[in-house]
């Protein structure tokens, strides 16, 4: 039944256009053109929508729309918002005539001062040029943000011009990399606050240098991925009022931080492939430890089993100092996790939260950590440390030599939570732990 065919009782029919186009343009666009055979209410109210989302369904089940194209100039040549918030492309181009549509659609969303872009544009044709962004796109000045999420051509001057006026939070994944075009377009962004890049099966076998230069930028983000060892680049990483750095990279990148930022939050899971390591040379193995220098004024450290892999190979009493270290969390790989905790420890001194993911895999020997525990008790254990937490907790002796040690010299703990992966060992474990002396009298332990 007809939408105006119901009188009364049709309450959505009566609400104003601005109100019905903001519950449009919360649609998929193909469903808010749909909405045009409910009544002749509804005939034209989805051309005032304000967000668009075009998908050419490469991925459907389905197949690909074969009047993509289109639908896409049958929409924006109706389109009667004046600014555009949310503008989604993503699409497969697979001759010249579609490429040619991609351009216009790009200059028609700039052209009405669009807000969010967010493009994918892949070519299915071998050799073929990527598709050159318009100029226009530079100097919009109503973009904040910009998401691209597929290889494209875009020409920045050589001279110091300023790039995206209003950008503030940029997306990438790379697969064909182009250091001098980053390095233009990072320092030509006035306001760029957070940047995120996603690399995986790089073409470029060249050693690389990546200038990222960015005084405003607050959060940092990069995933790299490789299917196999190549050759590794450079990531250099100047922004003095970074606040969130979060690095995951599976190919023994160099990167390098300059100027100490003072971090809220700093996340590394840096690791080769299976089986590189044992390949790896001593100047990329004192990678990972540069880098650690690098973000030692950070106030809260997150290192994945894999990183402290890394980092055990170049421990040569080398260890920062973390002045501001107050929450650390840290993946423990048997073989190379217990050698680390006593140097983290001596060098955090205002450290308050301690977590240990465990990760098993051949149990380590409690040599280097049981040697650590003749010596000084570490300051944060004495004065600071409060919290820690233990994760998939199996009850080896490595463990539970651990905890012993940690709940005997922490003086001012207040809970010790451990999550107890064996269900078999349960009651045996916490039984054990709970005999343990504490050298603070107001520490809860807390099984999970």
């Amino acid at each position: 039944m007809a939408l105006g065919k119901l009188g009364k009782k049709d309450i959505i029919s009566r609400l104003s256009d601005d109100v019905l186009s903001h519950i449009l343009s919360r649609l998929q666009t193909k469903d808010a053109v749909r909405t045009c055979v409910l009544s002749s209410r509804w005939r034209n109210l989805w051309t005032l929508i304000y967000n668009f989302y075009f998908d050419d369904g490469e991925d459907d089940p389905f197949g690909r729309d074969p009047n993509f194209e289109k639908f896409v100039d049958g929409v924006l040549s109706v389109c009667q918002s004046k600014d555009i918030h949310n503008f989604y492309l993503d699409c497969t181009m697979i001759n010249d005539n579609e490429i040619s549509h991609v351009v216009p659609w790009i200059s028609f969303a700039v052209e009405h001062n669009v807000r969010n872009l967010n493009l994918k544009v892949d070519i299915d044709r071998v050799g073929v040029w990527l598709v050159r962004l318009p100029q226009s796109l530079l100097t919009c000045s109503s973009l904040v943000e910009l998401t691209m999420l597929s290889d494209c051509i875009l020409d920045i001057p050589e001279s110091s011009v300023v790039c995206f006026p209003s950008l503030k939070i940029f997306f990438m994944r790379i697969s064909s990399p182009d250091g001098n075009l980053m390095k233009k377009l990072f320092r030509n962004c006035p306001v760029l606050e957070d940047i995120s890049l996603h690399g995986s099966n790089l073409k470029n076998k060249d050693e690389l240098t990546f200038d990222i230069n960015v005084p405003t930028l607050k959060m940092f983000r990069i995933w790299l991925g490789m299917d196999y060892y190549v050759s590794k680049h450079k990531f250099v990483i100047t922004a003095r009022d970074l606040e969130c750095l979060h690095i995951k990279d599976y190919t023994s990148s160099n990167f390098v931080v300059n100027d100490s930022p003072f971090l809220d939050v700093a996340t590394l899971d840096v690791h080769e492939m299976p089986g590189a390591i044992d390949e790896m040379d001593e100047l990329e193995v004192n990678r990972a430890m540069e880098l650690l220098r690098g973000i030692n004024c950070t106030k809260s450290l997150s290192l994945t089993a894999y990183t402290l892999e890394f980092l055990s190979l170049a421990i040569k009493d080398n260890m920062p100092t973390f002045p501001n270290l107050i929450d650390l969390e840290l993946g423990i790989k048997a073989s190379f996790g217990w050698k680390l905790l006593p140097h983290f420890l001596a060098s955090s001194p205002n450290l308050e939260s301690l977590t240990l993911e465990m990760n098993h895999g051949k149990e380590c020997a409690l040599q280097v950590f049981l040697r650590f525990e003749s010596k000084s008790v570490p300051s944060c254990l004495r004065s600071h440390l409060k919290v820690i937490e233990i994760t998939d907790m199996r009850g080896m002796c490595g463990e539970l030599e651990v905890i012993k040690y940690l709940l005997k010299n922490s003086e001012v703990l207040e809970k010790l939570e451990v999550n107890l992966a064996s269900s078999m060992k349960k009651k045996y474990l916490r039984r054990q732990i709970l005999n343990y002396y504490r050298g603070s009298p107001t520490c809860e332990i807390k099984f999970i």
